[in-house]
């Protein structure tokens, strides 16, 4: 953990436990009681996600998302680093979802 209580990359390596693909996706999140506010994510797995975004949401929040094509899903804030949030969705996707919307929304190569 670095001085504000946050994981290091290198750490949040070490206790990931499903495979994250970079993607390039508009979203939208929300927390109980707020009106939404822009995201765009850049990672995804099957057990969260990191998306940038000029909100502030708290460590320990939960929010809800919204990506392209599913429902809106409950997430909790884990990591933050400047505009940066790592978050883990409360119930992960199912592996076939999470595959599907990684393909969906993989940043092309260049």
């Amino acid at each position: 953990m670095n001085y504000q209580g946050t994981m290091t990359t290198k750490q949040a390596t070490k206790t990931r436990g499903a495979q994250r693909a970079q993607v390039k996706a508009n979203a939208k999140f929300r927390e109980a009681g707020f009106n939404p506010y822009d995201a765009e994510l850049f990672d995804l797995s099957s057990t969260g996600f990191r998306m940038n975004t000029f909100a502030r949401p708290a460590i320990g929040k939960h929010i809800w998302v919204s990506l392209p094509g599913l429902q809106q899903l409950e997430a909790i804030v884990r990591r933050v680093d400047g505009n940066e949030y790592g978050c883990e969705f409360v119930n992960p996707l199912h592996p076939s979802v999470a595959e599907h919307m990684q393909s969906k929304l993989r940043t092309p190569l260049r």
